[in-house]
């Protein structure tokens, strides 16, 4: 995880009404509670807001150095990001290693799971993040707009937004 000039959202899979989700389900700091890949990375001192395609907050990331806090919408840590070298490690509330974020080349970026499954692929050209799955079909698009960031579905649809304030662009 780079200090970039704006926040980067990570949306893997299709969007559903968040309410829709499990609430035994174990929060994962990066993914939102059915399981989606939410990854960001706020201006270092700043905060990066994440909301659903209806403007509901759905957390906020936080980043510090080379460590990124995530909160729910009530605020409480669901878990840190911590750059470890060359990978990102996502981490939950316990501690516990959930997922890594890995460079493989310039524009491209892989995503595994604690076990060294992968579980999706990155891919930038220019202003615009195609996601893939582990079996290369495209799942979601993001495309960044000043400070603010949407991504979308693979069919199009808006699926949320991260608004970045705080710190100052570089």
């Amino acid at each position: 995880m780079k200090s970039l000039a704006s926040a980067l959202l990570i949306l893997s899979v299709t969007a559903a009404s968040l309410v829709a989700g499990d609430a035994r389900r174990p929060t994962v700091p990066g993914t939102d509670d059915l399981g989606r890949h939410v990854a960001t990375t706020a201006i270092s001192g700043g905060q990066a807001t994440l909301r659903d395609a209806s403007g509901r907050t759905l957390g906020t990331a936080s980043t510090t150095g080379t460590r990124t806090i995530f909160r729910d919408s009530s605020g409480r840590t669901t878990g840190v990001a911590t750059v470890e070298g060359t990978r990102t490690v996502f981490r939950d509330s316990s501690g516990r290693t959930v997922w890594t974020a890995t460079p493989s080349g310039t524009q491209t970026t892989m995503y595994q799971d604690a076990s060294g499954r992968t579980l999706s692929t990155e891919a930038k050209t220019g202003v615009s993040t195609t996601f893939r799955d582990a079996s290369g079909r495209t799942t979601s698009t993001v495309q960044q707009s000043g400070t603010s960031v949407t991504g979308r579905d693979a069919s199009g649809r808006t699926v949320g937004t991260v608004v970045t304030t705080g710190a100052k662009r570089k």
